[in-house]
């Protein structure tokens, strides 16, 4: 049992993997606390795609190819943690030390069990799941912060509009058609406004083409930025920053809840096609309660623009325990 444990520090263990969205949510609530952290990267291997009640029966790290903690010389108050993959770890650190921590998980666990130690478990509104005391539900997921852009905007037309591409997820897919009906419909709105476009990890190559092949025959496209295939520095901040409206597709939660902290217009592009049944009821709700608007409403007067901080949330349950 592990017993290095500083009373007069508090310290939180991030559990971060290669899950780029699990990685930015963890982040996002890291910066919000403003509490001292050390990030704990975790390594998989094949058995990671077992169910976690089988992990969880084999002692729960059986799916780790590398979880570095000898070094460590302080153990933490509390353990955060994210995703289906993390939840047998921070389960099984909480039984190692000698004064268990708090564990607080976010993205509801499926086939887990133990839940019960979890102090918090903050997951989606969306999430057809069993209310319990631990359980919080949240409209969005966190989001790191946003930042203004220090640059001057270089445009002159208006409007202008980013476009966040997200990807194929499951059954579901985001083809080069559906991508070809958002940019041509935000083309013939905007006129001689300006377009700027993001894809995402999840973007397939044959999107990408297209996209691309959009940007050669059509000025008033002056950004393309592909994550999948480029190292160079992300220009959402800019985009974000000199857009007059945000259009986002409906398969990425993560995308729309960092786009609703700006309080911009934040048009979703969302069908059966698209999207899960949890994507479009997540999608349906952030409109119905006015943070969002429809992609049809592009360019259309938004009385009042409401912005969503699920982080902020968070940090207010958690602070509320803790201190």
């Amino acid at each position: 049992m592990l017993r290095f444990y500083n009373k007069n520090k508090y310290l939180i263990w991030a559990l971060i993997d290669d899950r780029t969205g699990n990685k930015n949510q963890i982040l996002a609530v890291l910066e919000s606390l403003k509490i001292p952290f050390k990030i704990i990267e975790v390594k998989y291997n094949w058995m990671a795609r077992l169910p976690n009640f089988i992990l969880q029966t084999f002692g729960g790290l059986i799916h780790i190819h590398a979880l570095d903690i000898k070094n460590t010389k302080e153990l933490p108050n509390l353990v955060l943690s994210c995703g289906r993959r993390t939840f047998p770890i921070s389960n099984r650190l909480f039984s190692m030390f000698e004064k268990p921590p708090i564990l607080v998980h976010l993205m509801y666990p499926k086939f887990s069990i133990n839940k019960s130690r979890y102090k918090f478990i903050f997951t989606p509104h969306h999430d057809k799941i069993i209310d319990k005391p631990n359980i919080i539900r949240t409209l969005g997921s966190p989001a790191l912060k946003k930042v203004s852009s220090k640059k001057k905007n270089p445009y002159k037309n208006n409007p202008i509009i980013s476009l966040l591409v997200g990807g194929n997820h499951g059954n579901y897919k985001l083809e080069s058609d559906s991508v070809s009906i958002i940019i041509d419909q935000i083309l013939k709105k905007i006129g001689k406004g300006i377009l700027l476009i993001s894809t995402s990890r999840r973007t397939s190559i044959e999107v990408i083409k297209s996209i691309d092949k959009w940007n050669f025959k059509h000025n008033s496209i002056k950004v393309v930025y592909h994550p999948k295939i480029e190292k160079k520095n992300n220009p959402i901040k800019d985009m974000f920053s000199f857009s007059d409206e945000l259009v986002i597709t409906g398969d990425s939660i993560s995308m729309i809840s960092e786009a609703c902290q700006y309080k911009k217009p934040v048009r979703i592009y969302y069908n059966k096609k698209i999207c899960s049944r949890k994507h479009l009821n997540f999608c349906e709700k952030i409109i119905r309660e006015g943070y969002a608007f429809s992609f049809e409403s592009l360019l259309k007067k938004c009385n009042k623009i409401k912005v969503l901080d699920t982080t902020e949330i968070i940090k207010k349950n958690i602070l509320g325990h803790i201190t």
